[in-house]
């Protein structure tokens, strides 16, 4: 059996990559896909009749290679959006916020890009439902709301239509 594993070390390369293809594939994080070309490279050795040795050297070498040149280019192709790009909660600060019923400093409920939140003002303010306020933090499931100033215009002599 070690005669027979000694004379197809292939199989052995060839096994460990697809070991770490399929660990690959449950983390996504192009480490072991990196380490299976390694092991690739070591395979394809195997095959062309190199001695162990070698086939050490040049699975660790490609392995290395493959790290340090090829996963930072392509993890910053699969990264493109901008540093300053935000997402999830952090997006939400300056949105339009609708009051369901009045907020205070301590409690009120507001929809928000057509989610419902538990929501407080920023300061001693008082909105009512139908009052314009806009997003101005989130915190855990909180979201902390300003009015909108606004204009209430009243005509001094209604007029009749």
């Amino acid at each position: 059996m070690i005669e027979w594993f000694g004379e197809n070390l292939w199989a052995a390369w060839l096994s460990l990559t697809f070991v770490l293809l399929v660990l690959e594939l449950l983390m996504l994080d192009l480490l072991f896909l990196m380490l299976a070309a390694g092991a690739a490279g070591a395979t394809t050795v195997a095959l062309a009749g190199g001695p162990g040795w070698m086939q050490v050297v040049i699975g660790s070498a490609t392995a290395l290679l493959m790290l340090g040149a090829v996963r930072p280019v392509a993890l910053k192709h699969m990264k493109k959006g901008s540093e300053e790009q935000l997402t999830n909660v952090d997006r939400m600060a300056g949105l339009d916020a609708q009051p369901l019923e009045t907020i205070t400093a301590e409690g009120g409920l507001a929809e928000v890009d057509g989610d419902t939140w538990t929501a407080r003002t920023t300061g001693n303010f008082r909105i009512e439902p139908g009052m314009a306020a806009v997003v101005e933090s989130v915190e855990g499931a909180i979201v902390y709301l300003r009015p909108v100033p606004g204009i209430e215009w009243q005509d001094p002599e209604p007029r009749e239509a």
